[in-house]
Formats: C-alpha cells, sequence, structure tokens
C-alpha cells in the first residue's frame, strides 16, 4: 500500500473542507470520495483528469461555483505529486495543457503553490512574501502580476482591516483581475497566518462561497 504524500495529504483535507464549509449540515465523503477518484488518479494524463472534473460538474451543478477552485485543486496535486523534470515546462505535454486551460482555474493557484513552497522551504508565510518574494510584483517584468494583486499591495494597513474595511475596498477590486471574488478570503488567509483565527464569526460575515475558500486555505496551510 502507498503511503500519500504531503501533498496528497493537503489537497485531500482541502477538498473536505471545501465541501464541509459550503454544504454545512451535510455528509461530504461520499462526494469527497467521487472527486478524488480523478483528482488523484495518476494513470490519467492532467487534461484527461480535467475532463473528468468538467463531467463531474456537468453531473453535480450545485457545485458549478466551486469548479475553477476544484480545477486549481487538481493543478496543484498534478504539479506537486509527480515528478516533474525541468524541462518539462517546456515540452509538447505541458504547452498543450496550458493552450487547453487558459481559461480555467482562479487566482488562488498561486496561493496554492506559494503555500507548498513556503513549506518545502520552511519560509514563514506572509502576505509581503507572497507578493514581493514569490509574485515579484515589484519587477518590471511581473507588471501583469501588480496589475492583478494591487488592491492589496496599496492598502498597506490591510492585514489590520476589519470586516467593513475589507468589504469596502472589495469594491474597488477590478472585475477583470478575476480577483474580487476571491478578496476577501484570501486576506483573512494572510490575518490568520500572520494574527491568528479572526474573531469575528465567519460564518455571518462570509458567503457560503467565501467561507469554502478560506477554509480551503486554510486546510492546505495546515496539512
Amino acid at each position: 500500500m502507498l503511503t500519500p504524500n504531503p501533498s496528497h495529504i493537503a489537497v485531500e483535507a482541502s477538498l473536505e473542507a471545501m465541501l464541509t464549509a459550503y454544504f454545512p449540515n451535510t455528509e461530504v465523503k461520499s462526494v469527497a470520495t467521487e472527486m478524488s477518484a480523478f483528482l488523484f488518479d495518476e494513470e490519467s494524463d492532467f487534461l484527461t483528469r480535467s475532463q473528468k472534473l468538467d463531467s463531474w460538474l456537468n453531473l453535480n451543478p450545485k457545485m458549478e461555483e466551486l469548479g475553477d477552485i476544484l480545477f486549481d485543486l487538481l493543478m496543484v496535486q498534478f504539479l506537486s505529486a509527480e515528478v516533474h523534470e525541468e524541462d518539462y515546462f517546456d515540452s509538447d505535454e505541458w504547452n498543450e495543457i496550458e493552450n487547453k486551460t487558459l481559461d480555467r482555474g482562479s487566482e488562488m493557484l498561486n496561493l496554492f503553490l506559494y503555500i507548498s513552497e513556503a513549506k518545502e522551504e520552511e519560509v514563514e508565510i506572509s502576505l509581503d512574501d507572497f507578493l514581493n518574494e514569490f509574485l515579484l510584483v515589484g519587477e518590471d517584468e511581473f507588471q501583469d502580476e501588480y496589475r492583478i494583486y494591487e488592491s492589496l499591495i496599496v492598502n498597506e494597513d490591510i492585514l489590520d482591516a476589519d470586516m467593513d474595511a475589507l468589504r469596502e475596498i472589495q469594491k474597488s477590486v477590478k472585475e477583470e483581475t478575476y480577483l474580487k471574488e476571491y478578496f476577501v478570503s484570501l486576506v483573512l488567509f494572510f490575518q490568520h497566518v500572520e494574527e491568528g483565527i479572526p474573531e469575528t464569526d465567519l460564518n455571518k460575515s462570509l458567503s457560503p462561497f467565501e467561507l469554502a475558500i478560506f477554509n480551503t486555505m486554510l486546510a492546505y496551510y495546515n496539512n
């Protein structure tokens, strides 16, 4: 019997945390088991697994809102659980994956990958490290990243912001960054890492989607 690697454990924990937050008071084990069948199907190539995810979502429309973050979990599992030589990312296979999935997933994939790298290198996780050392938003060649995450960069006291302040800042997040719906959950994650679990009643302050994203990230970090 194979021992699950750290990535497998973290992704599995993230999936269950997401489903539990999104569908409170519901037994999620069977749903998680169904999804694990293709998330961890290392006998199939990535695009085949992606197609299986799409087919599953078509059969489970109530999960449609979580489709992008589920794709992120599929991608992070693929990238971290399987050994890829450095030149793999110049290969025809990877180019095909990129070309066929350009419009898939969310900006949360960056956070998943950052958490994985920081834990592997035993670096303390922080918003500053994420923006400046991982995304390199201060470098000229990474100005696309700057534009996407500008709302996190220009609001210097964002980690001290309460929920009302976060909602006000969220209003100014540009739709074309595709970050708006994840914004509050993302900030709360870094507030948790740096200051501990927020004292506010998140079940009342966050939508089911936001609560699912927040819990997903915490589970990935803690596992």
